[in-house]
């Protein structure tokens, strides 16, 4: 109970600025928060759409510094059984209608909504999990988005939800959590006491500031130190490689888009000589090749060559495409355990 309070604490204060609405906690471990869309207007609409993607990205910053966090990761017990332990939160953001309402009777009522929309996105951050990112988009929830958040945005997959009849373009945002310090702590200085007027006199001169012209959230997003600082791992050629393999995959070339995202690495590889074979051609003469994707060349062996890659979405694409094929996808390297999915890849 502590360690969820602690959470809720960030979690709907920092919704609670960029104008969402915490609603309820699920199961004891999830969270859901609504931003309510009424206006017609575009502008204001992508406004609302970034403001939610920018609550979720400040979350997931001040969740990595918490000094109150941070102490479960020296915690005896949880280093024993998740070695490298750290407090993460994964997200599903999704859009769409809902009916607000009262639900219960006389002795017990709560404030929810209903609607499949909400049934989304908890798979959507359930499937998070499983794709080992930090947080999923639908192509509904990208679309409201600016266009200036949108080059920050990479589509991972095309899939098909339980109880869906369409399918589902699903993105994420790139970050990485282990990039960011625990923030230090402080002594000598005490926190200025407030009463409950004056708190939300602040918080609100705040959540209005937001909505000024003056105000914008992508290029605040794109010059925040933390976020900068999360992004610099994933370099350009692996997004642009990422998004060709994806276009092969949804092609029918799979043999393509498998040598693709074999050499999908987030920042580049040093490649060893040794992994250049020089061939003899009768009709060619001499030419150079690398070791992907060639039955008749062996792989340097060494520990400096290319390492299968740690991308959720890469793997979950190969492994799909190895039970798919009934191919050796994974003949140079080892086979990751797969896991149990409860949605459709296609």
């Amino acid at each position: 109970m502590v360690f969820v309070n602690q959470v809720s604490e960030i979690v709907h204060g920092i919704c609670d600025t960029y104008h969402g609405s915490p609603n309820k906690i699920i199961g004891g471990n999830s969270f859901l928060v609504v931003w309510r869309i009424r206006e017609t207007d575009q502008e204001v609409r992508a406004k609302i759409a970034d403001m939610a993607m920018m609550s979720f990205v400040c979350i997931t910053i001040e969740v990595q510094k918490s000094n109150t966090l941070a102490v479960y990761r020296f915690h005896p017990g949880l280093q024993q059984r998740f070695p490298n332990f750290r407090v993460t939160l994964g997200f599903g953001l999704h859009c769409g209608w809902a009916i607000e309402g009262a639900i219960g009777s006389e002795y017990k009522i709560d404030a929810s909504y209903l609607s499949p929309n909400v049934n989304v996105a908890s798979q959507l951050e359930a499937a998070s999990d499983q794709l080992g990112l930090w947080i999923l988009l639908s192509n509904y929830m990208v679309k409201l988005c600016s266009d200036e958040l949108l080059s920050y945005f990479r589509m991972v997959d095309n899939v098909m939800l339980e109880g869906s009849k369409k399918t589902l373009r699903l993105y994420t945002l790139d970050l990485d959590h282990s990039r960011v310090s625990v923030k230090p702590k402080l002594r000598g200085t005490k926190k200025k006491v407030y009463n409950r007027y004056k708190v939300r006199q602040m918080r609100e001169a705040v959540k209005n500031e937001l909505w000024t012209s003056d105000f914008d959230i992508v290029e605040i997003l794109s010059e925040h130190s933390d976020f900068v600082e999360m992004r610099e791992p994933y370099s350009k050629e692996f997004f642009e490689r990422f998004a060709v393999g994806v276009r092969n995959y949804e092609a029918g070339e799979w043999l393509v888009a498998r040598d693709l995202f074999l050499t999908c690495h987030y920042s580049e590889v040093v490649w060893c000589f040794k992994c250049f074979v020089l061939k003899v051609d009768s009709a060619d003469g001499l030419r150079v090749s690398d070791g992907f994707g060639v039955s008749d060349q062996e792989l340097c062996r060494n520990s400096h060559s290319p390492e299968r890659p740690v991308d959720g979405p890469v793997l979950a694409l190969l492994e799909f495409m190895e039970r798919s094929l009934d191919t050796s996808i994974s003949r140079h390297f080892p086979k990751r355990a797969p896991k149990s999915s409860g949605w459709i890849t296609g």
